[in-house]
């Protein structure tokens, strides 16, 4: 490991882009699996600079570890594709990558002053086993210490830690552009040889503050729905809406089964919601915020239109519903296929949000983000493109005859160059069952309902708002339920495509 402790910045800023932009790819090496992987597989490995501010250290300790995820290419996070987790991952504890400078921090316990220097420091990392396959290394530095593989709601990044991954165009990325992920692919014609199979020497930055926190919310009103628990939002399989025109931006709205979802947890939850084990980014006398922005998704510096309706800019945060998987396992996600819902963020209203493309956005910070969910369901296993994948629409009309997708081979041609794989438009009533409900950041940072702060473990005995010694937050166990038609022969006529079933 080395590191330095360079007196201007724009040196520090200089070094870790020179490293950021050094790649290369050792020759292929044996490589021992462990036991449980069964049969070869593939490392992959490199060093990491860190430029950012100095850890705080606690108990001796300092503060924090370097995340290091592998992604395969097909399988990439939200905004970026449907993967949910990474391959593999390594951590590099801070007490290994600061070793050679914690003399030079001039404190032994707490946390450096008020806007310190920024350091640079380096070490080694390697991620494995993983099978054959074209990865990207993404990742931060957890300054505040908070990551938690295990749980949904302490995976991500949070405010003030360092990002980065295997980028480049890093002094781009640091001057405000889309990061673009080197490709690494690890084995041979789709397979790894007997001997394994080694790529090394592959160079990891992280030096971009992350700016917000993590979209948490909860669901305080659902506009539109049909009448569920407290627990749910409701939509019927076979949803038509009664209006979809740009002459009645009213009735459209109100036409959507909408969410407001409001920044934070009840004021209820808060105190709780704060402290072990959940720390929540609730406390301290903070006001929760949920934050807008337009999206870039193919960095071209202009702002994304919404595909089917190109009156309308395309707002972060997005929004997705992603099946569950069957009942009893209140969260994980139905994975083969998956079924996703997209919604559509709304600035304020339909109105204001198509008044976007004339005028800036002046106050993206808003105590809430409104969500219409779209009455349609994209069906596709990520890992397979050979199989292929449906949108499912229910209606291709609203209740007064205007149509909802006008051209339905451009809407599929343009999905399919998304996804990388035929994607079908058909008439289908959408698949029933629970939907987690999601807001993503352009930062990768996430937020999902239901989630383990509000539905009890299988080892931890329910009891009203108690699991075991715990407090059960309910405001995190909402999710979209997709109920049966309200007419019948609809579905009769249009049933679900069989893609779309597990």
């Amino acid at each position: 490991m080395n590191s330095t402790l360079p007196s201007k910045p724009l040196l520090l800023l200089a070094a870790s882009l020179a490293l950021a932009s050094t790649t290369a790819c050792g020759d292929i090496d044996t490589f021992i699996p462990r036991p449980e992987f069964g049969g070869p597989a593939g490392v992959i490995e490199g060093t990491i600079t860190y430029t950012g501010p100095p850890p705080c250290i606690r108990n001796g300790r300092v503060v924090g570890a370097a995340i290091l995820l592998a992604f395969d290419t097909r399988l990439l996070p939200p905004p970026d594709g449907l993967g949910t987790t990474a391959a593999s991952f390594d951590a590099v504890p801070g007490d290994e990558l600061f070793a050679s400078v914690r003399a030079q921090f001039g404190y032994t316990e707490g946390c450096p002053g008020a806007n310190p220097p920024n350091i640079t420091v380096s070490a080694t990392w390697s991620i494995a086993p993983l099978p054959a396959g074209t990865y990207q290394i993404r990742g931060f530095y957890d300054l505040d210490g908070d990551f938690d593989p295990t749980f949904s709601i302490s995976n991500l990044p949070t405010r003030g830690d360092i990002a980065g991954g295997a980028i480049t165009n890093a002094a781009a990325v640091l001057a405000g552009a889309r990061p673009q992920y080197r490709p690494i692919p690890l084995g041979q014609s789709g397979r790894i040889p007997e001997q394994g199979a080694r790529v090394s020497d592959v160079a990891v930055t992280f030096a971009l503050p992350i700016p917000t926190e993590r979209p948490v919310f909860h669901v305080p009103d659902a506009l539109s729905s049909t009448p569920g628990t407290t627990a749910t939002v409701t939509m019927a399989s076979d949803h038509q809406l009664a209006h979809f025109s740009l002459g009645s931006p009213s009735d459209t709205e109100a036409s959507f089964v909408r969410l407001r979802l409001a920044a934070g947890v009840p004021a209820d939850e808060r105190d709780d919601a704060a402290k072990s084990p959940f720390f929540f980014p609730v406390g301290g006398g903070t006001t929760p915020t949920i934050r807008y922005g337009f999206q870039d998704m193919n960095g071209d510096g202009a702002p994304d239109v919404v595909p089917d309706a190109p009156f309308l800019p395309a707002l972060s945060p997005i929004s997705a519903f992603n099946k569950l998987a069957a009942p009893g396992e209140a969260i994980a996600r139905q994975t083969s296929p998956t079924v996703i819902i997209q919604g559509l963020t709304l600035y304020k209203s339909l109105l204001e949000t198509a008044a976007l493309n004339q005028l800036p956005l002046t106050e993206p910070e808003q105590p809430e983000a409104l969500i219409a969910v779209r009455p349609a369901a994209l069906c596709l296993f990520p890992a397979d493109p050979s199989r292929g994948g449906v949108l499912v629409v229910p209606h291709f009309d609203d209740s007064q005859g205007n149509p909802i997708i006008p051209d339905r081979d451009a809407l599929g041609a343009a999905l399919s160059r998304q996804f990388g794989r035929e994607i079908r438009v058909e008439q289908g009533c959408l698949p029933e069952g629970g939907y987690s409900m999601n807001l993503v950041y352009g930062t990768g940072q996430a937020w999902t309902l239901p989630n383990e702060a509000g539905v009890c473990a299988d080892l931890e005995p329910a009891s009203g708002d108690r699991c075991g010694s715990r407090r059960r937050l309910n405001s995190q166990s909402t999710y979209l339920h997709i109920a049966p038609p309200t007419d019948p022969a609809h579905c009769a006529a249009y049933p679900t495509p069989a893609l779309c079933l597990p």
